[in-house]
């Protein structure tokens, strides 16, 4: 499948967002600046990409909606 987004962090390889993560916190820039929660994120979508890549063909359809619900709920978090 196939992912559709003009987003260039998704774009972005896992481990590109390590390695700005690296750089930035070895110049110590704070947690809170956007580059830094920006390469979380990408780190996170890459995380969960491989999780639901693993779960491929495994996955009851019935449990969609559940796992949608929870995905939308980890990120008000």
């Amino acid at each position: 499948m196939s992912v559709l987004t003009d987003d260039p962090a998704i774009r972005r390889t896992a481990s590109s967002h390590s390695a700005s993560l690296a750089s930035l916190k070895s110049r110590n820039v704070p947690d809170d600046d956007p580059r830094v929660i920006a390469a979380r994120e990408g780190l996170s979508y890459h995380r969960v990409l491989r999780a639901i890549d693993a779960e491929a063909g495994q996955i009851a359809p019935a449990h969609v909606d559940a796992l949608v619900s929870r995905l939308r709920e980890a990120v008000v978090r």
